[in-house]
């Protein structure tokens, strides 16, 4: 009997110590490193995809499968620099990359806000894997920018909670307002427009016609880059979504649901924008609605970003 058990024992102790070692759940890397030619940046990675934020700028400026291309633009001819100081800014620093901008812009005309577009952002790692992103408070207009950025621990998909903050002493109406810069995409597609527009999408004010750039068909609007001048395009989406496919993948971000409220540039949750040469990127935009924000109150859009092979996507061919 007590060799039968000593047996026993013996087999169940191989067992245990031949079976494999128990694998660690994929989890996101988050370390800080130099990028072209900025210093502390801060570079989110898993197995399939990487991200760079860029504090001294305020921008996401990379997002790619690992190792792959990035499929956001990047304007080389400024890597490494630095705006001057918000109160001595008069131009535009157009540095590539996704950013947030307060919608609609006839309220602000151009350029942008220095405060909150190309000035320094205060960048933390947090506990849970998620980097926080802070603007100034502009003095013009009493708003800071806040994102929280998190890399899916395993998949190709980025989440980030949009904040535009009213920090000032009475209430403010504005709309948060994701620009997202592309690098030269072969076409960009947003859903046509459910009831305002009648070629199927808004073409902009002063904006040339697109021509043969922009196509359309029972459920969509695809528009690819025109070479020559700019243009831009929205549309009063039902399902707030931009796909933009370079080369073998789709970039897709996705905001949330559209709402029974207003909503700025005519009625617009979805936008599009073509840059010319020399400069050859385009723009995928979602809007949220326009919100009055309290004093201490925020406006919040939360947008998810997707890398999918091309062959996944549903592509028209006008």
């Amino acid at each position: 009997m007590g060799a039968r058990v000593v047996s026993l024992v013996t087999v169940l102790f191989i067992i245990i110590s031949a079976s494999p070692p128990r694998c660690e759940p994929h989890s996101t890397l988050l370390q800080r490193a130099a990028y072209r030619g900025w210093s502390s940046c801060i570079r989110l990675s898993n197995d399939a995809a990487e991200v760079v934020i860029v504090p001294a700028i305020g921008r996401i400026l990379r997002f790619a499968p690992a190792g792959g291309p990035n499929l956001l633009w990047e304007n080389s001819d400024l890597w490494g620099q630095h705006a001057p100081p918000a109160a001595e800014r008069r131009d535009w620093a157009n540095f590539g990359g996704d950013k947030i901008w307060p919608a609609p812009q006839e309220r602000w005309s151009w350029p942008p806000d220095p405060w909150l577009d190309g000035s320094p952002y205060a960048c933390t790692i947090r506990q849970d894997n998620s980097v926080r992103m802070a603007s100034p408070v502009s003095p013009r207009t009493q708003l800071r920018i806040v994102r929280t950025v998190r890399l899916d621990p395993r998949r190709l998909m980025l989440t980030l909670e949009n904040r535009l903050e009213n920090h000032g002493p009475t209430p403010v109406e504005w709309a948060v307002w994701e620009v997202a810069q592309l690098e030269d995409p072969e076409w960009v597609e947003m859903p046509r427009s459910v009831k305002r527009f009648a070629p199927g999408f808004r073409l902009f004010p002063d904006t040339p016609d697109p021509g043969k750039s922009v196509s359309t068909s029972s459920d969509a609007v695809k528009a690819r880059r025109n070479t020559t001048h700019a243009y831009k395009i929205g549309s009063d989406a039902a399902i707030t979504r931009v796909h933009a496919c370079k080369g073998t993948w789709v970039f897709t971000i996705e905001g949330p649901g559209r709402r029974e409220a207003p909503y700025p540039d005519a009625g617009c949750n979805v936008e599009i924008y073509s840059n010319p040469d020399p400069l050859a990127y385009m723009e995928a935009e979602v809007l949220g609605p326009l919100v009055t924000i309290p004093p201490g109150g925020a406006a919040t859009m939360k947008t998810t970003w997707v890398l999918s092979r091309s062959s996944s996507i549903r592509r028209n061919n006008p």
